[in-house]
C-alpha cells in the first residue's frame, strides 16, 4: 500500500512539473523586456528604467510592463529554483537505490517546499490588499526578501514586516519598494 501512495505521489509531481514547464514555455512575451539581476547588487535593473524621449525630445510615459516584468522575471526564477529542488527530491525518492530513510525526508523537504509556496502566496495578497500594485516575496536561503511595488514609508514597511512574520514566523526580513510607472 505505501508503495502505491509513493507511486502516486512521484506521478503527481512530475505532471506538476511538466504543467509548469509547458507554462513557462507557451507564456506570452517577449525576450526584449525581461528583468535583469546583477549578482551582488540589492536592486533589479531593467532595460526601460529610464523614460524614453520622444521625437519632440521631452519625457514619454512609462509604462507599467517594465515594472511587471520585473515581478515577472523574479516570480519565474524563484518558481524555476523551487521546481529544480522538486524535482531532486522526486529523484531521490524514485530511486530504487535511495533508503527509506531518504525517501522519506524527500518527501518531507517536498512538502515543506508546498507549504512555503503557499505561505509566500498569502503574503503576497495580504500586502496587495494594504492598496500596493505588486508584490513579491521570496523566502529561499533563509531570509525572507519582499519586494513592493508602490509608495513607501517606514511604517508601511514595519505594517508589511509584521506581516511577514505572522505568516512565516522569526526570521530575517528585507523590505525593498519599488516606484510605481506614472
Amino acid at each position: 500500500m505505501l508503495l502505491k501512495k509513493q507511486t502516486v505521489w512521484l506521478l503527481t509531481m512530475l505532471s506538476l512539473i511538466i504543467v509548469l514547464s509547458v507554462y513557462y514555455i507557451t507564456a506570452p512575451g517577449s525576450g526584449d523586456d525581461l528583468a535583469y539581476l546583477e549578482k551582488g547588487k540589492n536592486t533589479a535593473s531593467t532595460k526601460q528604467e529610464q523614460p524614453a524621449k520622444n521625437k519632440k525630445g521631452s519625457d514619454a510615459a512609462v509604462t507599467s510592463a517594465a515594472g511587471d516584468d520585473l515581478f515577472t522575471a523574479l516570480r519565474m526564477k524563484r518558481d524555476e529554483t523551487r521546481d529544480e529542488l522538486s524535482s531532486k527530491y522526486t529523484a531521490a525518492i524514485a530511486s530504487p537505490n535511495a533508503s527509506a530513510e531518504v525517501q522519506a525526508e524527500a518527501l518531507a523537504k517536498i512538502s515543506e517546499l508546498q507549504s512555503l509556496t503557499m505561505k509566500e502566496s498569502t503574503l503576497e495578497t495580504l500586502i496587495k490588499t494594504m492598496g500596493y500594485d505588486d508584490a513579491l516575496v521570496n523566502t529561499m536561503d533563509n531570509e525572507v526578501r519582499i519586494i513592493v511595488k508602490g509608495k513607501h514609508s517606514s511604517n508601511e514597511a514595519v505594517k508589511i514586516m509584521k506581516k511577514a512574520e505572522e505568516q512565516l514566523g522569526n526570521k530575517q526580513v528585507a523590505v525593498e519598494f519599488q516606484k510605481p510607472a506614472k
